[in-house]
């Protein structure tokens, strides 16, 4: 998981929390450092805040799914909109959380982004399988 959260507190908080229940985490407090991050690695699932220094967590949103349209993307605001929602919308976010939120809950909307993840993949992977078929030559 990519954790985007320029609040010092909170980040760790989270961080620790979801690596106690087994998350490999990597944690930043920017926009700028997490794109340096995925520009080396992949992750599944990026929880990022909307207000960041410099560019904002649409904005980053943005450019994480352009450079990989397969992770999924939550971002986490204590200043909702309905602006900020349509913006983050249109940017392929997976969900827009307010805060504050509870941890338990926010947890059980890791899960099950993390299900519908692999459940996509899956289906990915079993349509490729479906199209090789289709094109092969079949021998009975």
């Amino acid at each position: 998981m990519l954790l985007v959260e320029d609040e010092d507190s909170l980040r760790e908080i989270l961080e620790e929390f979801f690596k106690s229940r087994g998350y490999e985490v990597v944690a930043v407090g920017s926009g700028e450092e997490a794109l340096e991050v995925i520009s080396n690695r992949k992750f599944q699932i990026g929880l990022l805040d909307l207000k960041l220094p410099g560019m904002d967590g649409i904005e980053l949103a943005r450019r994480v799914r352009e450079d990989d349209p397969d992770m999924l993307v939550l971002i986490m605001t204590g200043y909702p909109s309905v602006e900020s929602v349509k913006e983050a919308a249109e940017s392929g976010v997976y969900d827009y959380i307010v805060k504050p939120f509870r941890l338990d809950e926010l947890e059980k909307i890791i899960e099950q982004v993390m299900k519908e993840w692999r459940m996509s993949r899956e289906n990915r992977r079993l349509r490729k399988k479906l199209a090789d078929l289709e094109g092969g030559i079949w021998i009975w």
